[in-house]
């Protein structure tokens, strides 16, 4: 019989389970045993490690499993953590060490997930980038998660800009606000994945609100309404609750006022994220 001992745990503010782009962003601080402490030695030197951690949540096993994008895949072909022995791997960036205790970024590790067992990340045949590029392979919205938490709208713009096409006030309309409100599902540690978008407009803000919600009809997680003229959307998990985001009439002259005629399209979609938000639209939970 195999017994594994935990040599230490994992603390952050991530407590029950969730979309993995969302737990990557937080920075976790590993804490290490007194009697394993000095197996720390020299681990400074280390820029990424590989974390092998217990799945501790988690009590059901299964060997073909549903990943998020729909397909079913065996367990041994995904990430998913009902495995046979709920053990967890992920590589995460050494951001510094206190003593018994690491600070890193990337782990997809629960709070008080025990730890197994830390080992340097052989990058010889994977260069810095490439390591970056893996952890996006498994969590590909994970750099949008993080300009969503951050409030960097420009940057977001700029991304929703190469699905949409080209900068617009429309588009940044779309961003702006569908932003505050993946802050909300984020910061209450939801699944993303849970809600859809319905959308009745059929105009620039909508790509805005899909590039930033996640939600498109490739992923079941869109509908478009049957009144294009009514400029809001709904945000909604299955149990009904969400936010309804109305663009309001007035924001037409509010912007058009503000914003000079003699910028191009993209300059004044930039233009638009300084706007105040609470002229352009209407954020309304819904229970």
């Amino acid at each position: 019989m195999i017994v594994l001992e935990p040599i230490g745990y994992v603390h952050n503010n991530c407590t029950t389970s969730q979309a993995p782009e969302f737990i990557k962003q937080e920075i976790s601080e590993i804490e290490i045993l007194p009697a394993y402490a000095e197996g720390l030695s020299g681990i400074e030197q280390s820029e990424f490690l590989d974390l092998i951690f217990s799945f501790h949540q988690e009590k059901r096993t299964e060997l073909l499993t549903r990943i998020r994008s729909g397909e079913t895949k065996g367990i041994f072909a995904s990430r998913s953590p009902k495995r046979p022995n709920h053990l967890g791997v992920t590589t995460v960036k050494l951001i510094k060490r206190e003593n018994n205790k690491l600070y890193v970024e990337g782990a997809d590790a629960l709070n008080s997930s025990p730890v197994l067992d830390i080992k340097y990340c052989d990058t010889s045949v994977l260069d810095q980038y490439n390591v970056h590029e893996a952890i996006q392979i498994d969590s590909p919205r994970i750099d949008i998660v993080r300009h969503i938490l951050s409030n960097d709208t420009q940057a977001l713009l700029l991304k929703a800009a190469q699905l949409h096409g080209h900068i617009c006030p429309g588009l940044a309309l779309g961003v702006m606000s569908a932003t505050p409100v993946m802050q909300q599902i984020h910061n209450r540690q939801e699944n993303p994945g849970d809600y859809i978008l319905t959308a009745e407009m059929q105009n620039c803000p909508i790509d805005g609100a899909l590039f930033i919600t996640g939600c498109t009809p490739g992923t079941h997680r869109f509908v478009q309404g049957e009144h294009p003229e009514k400029m809001y959307f709904y945000l909604k998990n299955k149990d009904g609750k969400g936010w309804k985001v109305t663009l309001k009439e007035s924001g037409r002259a509010y912007m058009h006022q503000h914003l000079p005629t003699n910028l191009s399209a993209a300059e004044r979609g930039l233009a638009t994220l300084k706007l105040d938000p609470e002229k352009l639209f209407l954020i309304e939970e819904l229970n």
